[in-house]
């Protein structure tokens, strides 16, 4: 009998115990703040850079749990966050300029967020053939040109960079409206004179063919960063393609990391904290990221920063205003 109490006591002892520890297991997990993040298709740019940070602000801040999500890119991480079914997205700081003034495809539908950090430059080029009479945007009048998709954000960048290069591409070009990697193809097979590529695909057309890339004057930038404040200078170093070998100035469109106008001040501090202290290990997983320095994540591309990033950036002497 004696023995029968003290196996059920050793037993009412162990399920007291195993409750005890999934009790606070729940507790532990409740405690976990779950974050989703908007980035984009498989394979582009806003999922390449916005995995690695999850992974790695998931890493040094155990009470986040950051899941990075595919969307369609900036419209749709930003109609999400309006409708409060994001908490974080990777944009293109124009997209985002459109949806806080409520123009555009949100016309009488604004979206207020805030920015977090600055992430990867995000440039594109002009490109002809070496063998090209086409030396720089002034011998673009009455060529076949590749501007993008007659609709999307590599067809409106490129009408942008060519107006303040002095162009009406409706009228001073023969206009070709392409996908990205259909310009390159075209461009080395003579179809068009002169596209306007993403450092990949210059990467690739430099690999089979001999390649020039237009660099803008300083004037031309400064006009349009002026002008456009969501976008930024950016100067690639000679030989960054193969067979250039002079330093290109360009455009750059920028991305920002960014997440709802109303998240805590301390939460967003602690996120922005997190990726700056984890750069490194943010490029270990995607090499580009090694481009984003502490000074580049605190630099502004027209959108406002969050209070919380703020705080951070200038406790580090990072805030420039």
């Amino acid at each position: 009998m004696m023995r029968k109490k003290v196996i059920t006591l050793l037993s009412t002892s162990l399920l007291f115990f195993i409750v005890s520890l999934l009790f606070q297991g729940s507790i532990a997990n409740a405690q976990v703040r779950q974050l989703s993040m908007g980035t984009a298709t498989v394979g582009g740019i806003f999922y390449n850079i916005g995995g690695p940070v999850a992974q790695c602000v998931n890493k040094a801040l155990p009470e986040v749990n950051i899941t990075a999500e595919f969307t369609e890119g900036s419209v749709e991480n930003l109609r999400l966050m309006g409708r409060k079914k994001m908490h974080l997205a990777v944009i293109s700081p124009q997209i985002g300029d459109f949806a806080l003034r409520g123009i555009g495809m949100f016309k009488d539908n604004p979206v207020d967020f805030r920015v977090v950090v600055r992430l990867l430059p995000n440039t594109n080029v002009w490109v002809v053939l070496e063998k090209s009479d086409i030396k720089g945007f002034s011998d673009l009048k009455g060529r076949k040109v590749g501007v993008g998709p007659a609709s999307g954000g590599l067809g409106t960048i490129a009408q942008t960079q060519l107006q303040f290069n002095g162009f009406d591409y409706k009228k001073d070009i023969k206009p070709y409206f392409m996908g990205a990697g259909e310009m390159a193809e075209a461009l080395k097979d003579g179809t068009i004179e002169a596209a306007i590529l993403t450092a990949e695909l210059a990467h690739m057309v430099a690999s089979t063919h001999k390649i020039r890339v237009f660099s803008w004057g300083e004037k031309e930038v400064a006009n349009l960063v002026t002008k456009q404040p969501t976008y930024g200078r950016y100067l690639l170093p000679a030989n960054y393609f193969k067979g250039v070998d002079y330093p290109v100035l360009t455009v750059d469109n920028g991305i920002q990391l960014i997440c709802s106008a109303d998240m805590e001040e301390g939460l967003v501090y602690k996120l922005t904290k997190a990726i700056v202290e984890n750069l490194g290990c943010i490029a270990k997983t995607y090499a580009p990221a090694k481009e984003i320095t502490p000074e580049w994540a605190a630099s502004e591309l027209g959108n406002p920063f969050h209070p919380g990033a703020i705080k951070y950036f200038k406790e580090k002497g990072l805030w420039k205003k």
